[in-house]
């Protein structure tokens, strides 16, 4: 396992050099599973993962390719390849948040929420731990699940504001090292920041599913839960990095219910649909387009990577 201190803060003069990385950070996906494609068809495949759920989200498994609908930019397109993935090797990058809206009982119920993870998870999955508040620290690089967590966790301190979204951007970078196929960013926050449109681009860019816990409340921290209560959670960062990706935002207000949170994100992480197209616009334009997709069953929920860029060239 490896530790570093070093911060990786943004400096003016990296802004080209994380901008070039962003543009060329596209999701690379395991072999498909659908029809054989032509050279040129693959050159225009769009890939990304979507989860459905039902009643009180109970996951749904078992759909065919003609339950679902896709649009490109307001334009059908036809599916090429549905694949329910079931408990494949998993990447995690796991950010965690050290603002000073993490005080008291929240930094210690995240870090023992990250032990809870890496007990979810076995070898061949990977992780790896950021903290974060006004910039962005790598503590533990890509290790095994069962490896020793506890010397880099047990000495984070809390203070600063919190900016979500450099942290989002660096785990986007870092999670091209990764080296399983299925890659997801899991965040531990209180979620009082709001999300920023660059970062959003850069989802688009990446389109790796963001899953979120919002740490709401503890004990003895009335006053910040009575904010945290009257705060629309709808525009929090976490919620809406998640929405834009395809992932999930739970928010919580105890271990308790942290703990059954994060049973239902792990499941997530590791049971999606991967969807493939070939997009009927072959412009290699580099440009942001949005995607929708519906579901036969309109009783169903169906939770999916909003927009994604096109390939440049």
């Amino acid at each position: 396992m490896r530790v570093k201190s070093e911060r990786l803060s943004i400096h003016p003069a990296m802004t080209s050099i994380l901008a070039s990385l962003l543009l060329i950070g596209l999701t690379e996906f395991g072999p498909s599973h659908g029809r054989t494609l032509s050279e040129s068809e693959a050159e225009n495949v769009v890939s990304f993962y979507a989860s459905v759920t039902g009643a009180s989200g109970i996951p749904i498994d078992d759909l065919k390719i003609e339950d679902f609908q896709v649009y490109e930019n307001n334009k059908p397109q036809k599916l090429a390849s549905l694949v329910f993935e079931k408990s494949v090797p998993i990447s995690v990058g796991v950010l965690v948040d050290i603002s000073r809206t993490m005080t008291g009982e929240r930094i210690g119920m995240a870090l023992e929420l990250v032990k809870a993870l890496a007990e979810k998870l076995s070898s061949p999955d990977e992780l790896f731990v950021f903290d974060f508040s006004e910039d962005t620290q790598e503590i533990v690089d890509y290790v095994s699940p069962e490896d020793y967590l506890d010397d880099p966790l047990k000495h984070l301190s809390t203070g600063g504001p919190s900016r979500t979204g450099l942290a989002v951007d660096l785990g986007l970078i870092k999670l091209r090292e990764a080296r399983n196929p299925k890659r997801v960013l899991f965040i531990l926050s209180t979620g009082l920041d709001i999300a920023g449109p660059a970062t959003l681009d850069h989802i688009a860019r990446f389109r790796y599913p963001i899953f979120a816990l919002g740490l709401k409340g503890g004990a003895g921290l009335s006053g910040t839960l009575a904010r945290l209560k009257s705060l629309n959670v709808k525009g929090s960062a976490l919620k809406v990095y998640a929405e834009h990706s395809g992932g999930n935002a739970l928010f919580v207000e105890s271990m308790q219910e942290a703990r059954r949170a994060l049973d239902q994100l792990v499941f997530d992480f590791k049971n999606q649909y991967r969807l493939e197209y070939v997009s009927s616009n072959a412009k290699r334009d580099g440009k942001v387009r949005k995607i929708e997709v519906k579901i036969a069953d309109s009783a169903l929920e169906v939770r999916f990577l909003k927009k994604y860029q096109a390939p440049r060239h």
